[in-house]
């Protein structure tokens, strides 16, 4: 999938100072009596936790939140009623799919890769119904995990997200929902218990660049 190049009035980038979300996970839309856009900007932050937690990648996760904001604007807002659950389902979907691709890259890549870490300094916009942002360590052991396992991860523990919007985002059932999530916090207490050295060891090593194309293949 192809998306067109950044709008000069996209300022994805600039908002970026840390990954969370600035509104609830239950928060009432604009939906369709209000503008598009608006109803896009105030679910962006949040996007774009769904797609770092999903990718590793600052600039990864920029790129899929532009894309979801393309297809957005060209909607059918009438029939896509309840924009949150779209617009998460969107996001996730094409962030897996761009997953798999760096996935399949990263075979013949020479070397440890390691997630773009972001800047988590303080932030006047954290706070209780905010997610919270996903940890360089925390990122290391989601790259083991099976990417409906992460997504199901980042949707519920990092989110809130309720079971029967994770099952809709997923394609699956609630209770399939359920035991992906209940399955990557199973690996992910292991994953801490296990091999402090290895996750230690790769403190200073270089990171893998972001590749573009990833975008086209995806």
């Amino acid at each position: 999938m192809k998306c067109a190049k950044r709008d000069e009035d996209d300022n994805t980038g600039d908002e970026w100072g840390r990954v969370h979300t600035s509104v609830s996970p239950h928060e009432p839309l604009a939906g369709a009596h209000g503008r598009p856009e608006d109803t896009f900007a105030r679910q962006r932050p949040r996007l774009l936790a769904i797609a770092y937690g999903m990718l590793g990648s600052v600039t990864q996760a920029e790129g899929v939140v532009r894309c979801v904001r393309l297809r957005w604007l060209a909607t059918d807002h009438v029939l896509a009623a309840d924009a949150r659950v779209y617009l998460t389902t969107a996001t996730t979907r094409l962030s897996i799919s761009l997953a798999q691709s760096v996935r399949s890259r990263r075979e013949s890549y020479i070397g440890p890769w390691l997630p773009e870490p972001v800047d988590t300094g303080d932030d006047a916009g954290t706070g209780a119904g905010h997610s919270e942002p996903v940890e360089f360590s925390v990122l290391l052991m989601l790259e083991r995990l099976a990417l409906a396992e992460r997504a199901a991860f980042v949707l519920r523990d990092r989110l809130a997200s309720p079971y029967p919007e994770i099952a809709a985002v997923l394609g699956v059932d609630e209770a399939h929902a359920r035991h992906l999530v209940h399955s990557a916090r199973q690996h992910l207490a292991t994953d801490r218990g296990a091999d402090p050295e290895r996750r230690e060891g790769t403190a200073g090593r270089p990171r893998e660049d972001d590749d573009a194309e990833d975008y086209e293949a995806a």
